[in-house]
């Protein structure tokens, strides 16, 4: 399951940047989902190599001092780059603005979590959170966009309201049963959403773009 997933998030990569080569305004998506590639790839690497030999020795329900808790740190530092690269992108593409605000705001939680610092069992619900809180916003700036629209979408607006969508369904659906409990549910659903990102992606690149007419 895990290679089928990869092949298909990384199908969706490289047909993101084929296409952002023929229309620039693909760009955004084409990093948005190089850093979640990244990011998953990371995430794995870094939890079996590094968290997981910790959680196994420390626990979960004590706090994390010391080296432990800049490992953790770390880990929430990874896990909060695809709610920022969503935020974003959504700026970017349905706002019209710059995305350092979520740049920004990924380094506020960063220090909120810092200090904060709950352990390491209410880290997962923090984490949803904050994920939940990225996701609605992003969703509230796609139905703003839909609201005052009167053109065509775009490549990259189409995309990324399927991942939006995607990440919705994720939120009201599987994680209801637990922050992070349901991977296996999400994992189905972000497969889906990666063939269909192929297959729309590859739609695009099949369709010239349009020209404007001439004056």
């Amino acid at each position: 399951m895990m290679a089928v997933f990869f092949a298909a998030m990384l199908g969706a990569v490289v047909l993101a940047w084929v296409l952002a080569s023929r229309r620039p305004e693909h760009r955004p998506v084409a990093l948005l989902l190089s850093v979640g590639l990244a990011v998953d790839v990371g995430r794995h690497v870094y939890d079996e190599a590094v968290v997981a030999p910790l959680r196994d020795s420390l626990g979960v329900d004590v706090p994390w001092t010391g080296w432990a808790r800049a490992v953790g740190f770390g880990a929430d530092a990874i896990t909060l780059m695809w709610p920022t690269a969503i935020v974003a992108a959504v700026l970017v593409v349905f706002a019209g603005r710059r995305p350092w605000g979520a740049v920004v705001g990924w380094g506020g939680v960063l220090v909120v979590l810092a200090v904060a610092h709950p352990i390491a069992g209410s880290q997962a619900v923090a984490l949803a959170l904050v994920q939940a809180l990225s996701i609605v916003g992003s969703a509230a700036l796609g139905y703003a966009w839909y609201r005052r629209t009167t053109t065509p979408a775009t490549s990259a607006q189409l995309a990324l309201a399927m991942i939006v969508t995607a990440e919705l369904v994720s939120l009201l659906g599987a994680w209801r049963i637990g922050p992070f409990a349901a991977w296996p549910i999400s994992q189905t659903l972000y497969l889906s959403m990666f063939v269909i990102l192929v297959l729309v992606q590859g739609r695009f690149l099949w369709t010239p773009p349009q020209r404007q007419p001439s004056t």
